[in-house]
């Protein structure tokens, strides 16, 4: 009867999977056509990639001088004034944009069958296939099913998650990359050949989506690294060395630079390390570490308050064995680069951005806080996952009626469930007696 019983739960969890995949990518249907901003309907970083994109299908290489110049952007760009540069031209006129290469080069099968319209289909089915990985991780390290189903549901379901579902940003297809890699990492304890060609893929993949990611992939090739056997380490140090030969070639002959970022209008002529210097900063930035979830604008917290129970999940996971030391470990490194590292945290885009590469691994401290309080915590967990859906549900609203734009003023909207509660958030942009003492406050909490 118990082996019976075991066989069912197994067979149970692909339907599981299958399930919060389906949910969420009808969900993630209605985050198309909200604009970004009054005069277009993408922005900040969105277009360039796109652009990128269409160049490859269109010319089959990364300058984007005939694009420009043919005003061919016009097809998924559609302020009036056109698209302006952001990037100034190289030594031999190329024009380029100052992104990895990674994401315009996943897009092109969207792209080139439906445009903008395909590139959202695509990122779509990307976030809600990352979510259900989420789960099925969280699945894995918890042991509880049901509450990691519903959990990984309500955070697939903020805000956050929600819009950047179709946004044309490489977190979630790397988020994606990531969580396929820990799913390999930590299925058994001893890691094969196999398990190492894989994880270098992935983490590979990873890397050409951003350079910025490249402190989670070192950790999760590290913990590969100390729970493979002989071959599979060899294999990683391998393929991950002549990996990273190539993606330093790559760079070096196309930007001149180990990055891309060296060509954009703002940093041009800079060397990596003045790069560096210029991102990184630590005493203006340290409320950053709580303002990333509890800023009255774009706290990611304040748009989903059932992510404030991960914090208190954090010292959960310290407590855990080492697969759930690693995933502290990488939500730790994703908040320090966004604290430390990320050139702001109100940038030109919707909150939470910097944090949602290791958004959906919040699931796990999460189910934990869950799994080991009180019913107390839970009925409050529940309240918070509900409130923060209907947040959500608030803004999709506000965005189809163009009250709000995602990027400009998401936080103006009128929705009153939302605007009940921003007097209890500090506001950052503005530093007075009433911010230092919300921030004591939530501090104390």
């Amino acid at each position: 009867m118990t082996n019976a019983r075991d066989l069912i739960h197994r067979r149970g969890l692909p339907l599981s999977a299958a399930t919060l995949f389906l949910l969420l990518a009808a969900a993630y249907v209605f985050s198309i056509d909200i604009r970004a901003s009054r005069g277009a309907s993408i922005s900040g970083d969105e277009p360039f990639y796109l652009l990128t994109t269409q160049s490859l299908v269109q010319d089959g290489d990364l300058d984007l001088v005939n694009q420009y110049e043919n005003r061919s952007y016009e097809s998924f760009f559609d302020h009036p004034d056109g698209l302006w540069r952001q990037s100034v031209p190289s030594d031999d006129g190329r024009l380029l944009s100052p992104h990895n290469p990674g994401l315009s080069v996943l897009l092109i099968p969207g792209f080139a069958l439906g445009g903008l319209l395909g590139v959202h289909v695509q990122l779509l089915l990307m976030a809600a296939a990352a979510m259900t990985l989420a789960f099925l991780l969280a699945e894995r390290l918890t042991n509880s099913r049901a509450v990691c189903w519903v959990v990984t549901l309500a955070v697939g379901l903020s805000a956050t998650a929600f819009i950047y579902s179709t946004e044309v940003y490489p977190e979630f297809p790397a988020t994606l990359a990531l969580l396929a890699c820990l799913l390999i990492v930590t299925r058994r304890e001893r890691l094969s050949v196999a398990d190492g060609v894989c994880v270098t893929v992935g983490l590979s993949a990873v890397c050409w989506l951003g350079v910025k990611y490249a402190p989670l992939v070192l950790l999760v090739a590290g913990y590969f690294l100390y729970r493979a056997n002989g071959q599979g380490r060899t294999v990683l140090l391998a393929l991950g060395g002549a990996s990273a030969a190539v993606f330093i070639w790559f760079h070096l002959a196309t930007f001149d630079s180990l990055t891309p970022y060296n060509v954009n209008a703002v940093y041009a002529g800079l060397s990596s390390v003045e790069l560096v210097d210029h991102h990184v900063e630590f005493g203006d930035r340290v409320y950053r570490l709580w303002g990333l979830f509890v800023d009255q604008r774009f706290g990611a917290g304040r748009w989903a308050p059932l992510l404030l129970f991960a914090v208190p999940g954090l010292a959960l996971l310290l407590l855990g064995n080492g697969k759930l030391r690693l995933v502290l470990g990488l939500i730790t490194i994703q908040l320090l680069m966004a604290t430390f590292v990320a050139i702001t945290m109100m940038g030109w885009w919707f909150p939470g951005r910097t944090l949602l590469t290791v958004l959906p691994l919040l699931a796990v401290p999460l189910v934990l806080v869950a799994a080991r309080t009180g019913p107390l915590v839970s009925w409050a967990m529940i309240v918070f996952a509900v409130y923060s859906v209907v947040i959500t549900a608030g803004l999709a609203h506000a965005g189809h009626t163009r009250e709000i734009t995602v990027v400009v003023d998401p936080f103006d909207m009128s929705f009153l469930p939302f605007q009940a509660l921003s007097h209890i958030f500090p506001k950052y942009t503005h530093w007075d007696w009433k911010t230092w003492a919300l921030t004591g406050s939530w501090l104390a909490v």
